[in-house]
């Protein structure tokens, strides 16, 4: 096929389909969802602080484990290798090597947790790996 034509095709769809689309979200519903620019949702983001602990790596590590969430993904992941992730919204992501993933919200003491184990890990270089130098391994065994 012709590379023109192609990309003709494509654009055309591309247009059709952002036409339905804003067809079927109403004005109001996107007026509720508000207009914020991005360095009011960044300063938002960053304006949380983590609250420190004074609890080691082990401590928190065991008070992660408690959580049933955590818990539960933990006992569906037991032959897995888990790291743990800080995101940019200030959330954290536990990702197996089977592909599952649990993302805490950043509101949540568990969130918290996670965040000063992160850190800890990072501070005192444990449980850091070269596979993923954005993460620390969390051992869910």
């Amino acid at each position: 096929m012709d590379p023109i034509i192609a990309s003709g095709l494509v654009s055309v769809g591309k247009n059709f389909i952002q036409g339905i689309s804003n067809t079927l979200t109403s004005d109001s519903e996107v007026d509720s969802l508000g207009k914020s620019s991005f360095s009011d949702e960044l300063n938002s983001a960053s304006a949380t602080p983590v609250e420190k602990t004074s609890m080691n790596a082990k401590a928190l590590h065991a008070s992660l484990l408690e959580d049933p969430q955590i818990a539960s993904f933990a006992d569906r992941n037991k032959d897995c290798q888990v790291f743990l992730e800080k995101r940019a919204d200030g959330s954290v992501k536990f990702l197996s090597s089977s592909g599952e993933t649990l993302v805490l919200a950043k509101e949540s003491k568990s969130c918290a947790n996670a965040l000063n184990y992160f850190d800890l890990c990072v501070q005192e270089e444990k449980n850091l790996t070269s596979l993923r130098p954005d993460a620390v391994i969390f051992d869910v065994a």
